[in-house]
């Protein structure tokens, strides 16, 4: 009988354990685990569109949208304490996690639309939408779109300005520059094994692979954010090396009314890496 290999890998501050599996997919299965067990409920639209529900039934409704190449998973840290004070939506964006589709293009227009139709869906009337990175792109996008639907807009580590980033490959074609990703996302004293390294090399078809960048560019807000009609409160990572703390000034500056909240010893996504601290960010603005 084949030998079992028991894989055990730190990955996005959890250890991971698994046998003969790829340390990324064990990640993922755990933190949707977890979203279960917190009690969060599995939906799907009619369209193919996965995503999660719970918490307070008649508090004010949270949107969580994660990043490009994540999941709605991504917010099992910060699950259990949001969901005593709000009611909790949490999807799978278009192309990503579990939701449709699985292949082909993965265009901005197709991600606003699946957004919306998880909210008709749900019969939200109006909520806080909350993103991190692309994700915080996106709930520009949709508040641009539909002003009606949004009560405010909290950007953690957002994207979606053409303005100079840090250069880090977001396609690592080797293991320094996955490294080199890793402690962007994670810190600069981010220690990633060999394991995780390599099963991200490995990873050929993921979501951002399937953007076109003409789509892509045609989406840049920074020439839109004066027309955000919403409150609008950013949460940063002090240590973001995909879009530095000089990228987040630069966009609260741009952004009439808005606030800037700092979180030492957190990366480009805080609610992983330091979820304590995000939750009473977060819970200071809404």
């Amino acid at each position: 009988m084949m030998k079992m290999v028991m894989m055990a890998a730190v990955f996005y501050g959890v250890v991971v354990q698994a046998a003969n599996a790829d340390p990324l997919d064990a990640y993922v299965a755990w933190s949707r685990g977890e979203l279960k067990a917190a009690g969060l409920t599995r939906k799907m639209t009619d369209d193919g569109s996965v995503y999660w529900s719970g918490g307070r039934s008649e508090g004010k409704t949270l949107v969580l949208l994660h990043g490009v190449n994540d999941q709605a998973g991504t917010w099992a840290a910060v699950v259990p304490a949001l969901s005593r004070d709000y009611r909790l939506i949490i999807p799978d964006l278009a192309g990503h996690g579990e939701s449709e589709p699985k292949t082909g293009p993965i265009t901005y227009e197709l991600m606003l639309q699946r957004l919306h139709s998880i909210l008709e869906h749900e019969s939200v009337g109006k909520a806080t939408i909350v993103g991190n990175s692309m994700g915080g792109w996106l709930a520009m996008l949709y508040a641009l779109k539909h002003p009606e639907k949004v009560e405010r807009l909290v950007l953690e580590d957002s994207s979606g300005m053409a303005w100079d980033m840090t250069g880090v490959p977001l396609v690592p074609t080797n293991r320094e520059e996955a490294d080199r990703m890793m402690r962007a996302v994670h810190g600069p004293e981010t220690k990633t094994s060999d394991e995780v390294l390599d099963a991200l090399l490995k990873r050929k078809n993921t979501p951002l692979s399937r953007f076109d960048l003409a789509d892509v560019m045609q989406h840049f807000v920074d020439a839109r954010l004066a027309d955000l009609k919403v409150p609008v409160s950013l949460i940063w990572g002090h240590d973001d090396g995909i879009l530095p703390l000089a990228y987040a000034k630069k966009l609260h500056e741009r952004i009439p009314g808005s606030t800037l909240s700092i979180i030492d010893g957190a990366a480009h996504i805080p609610h992983r890496q330091q979820p304590v601290k995000f939750v009473q960010c977060l819970k200071a603005t809404c």
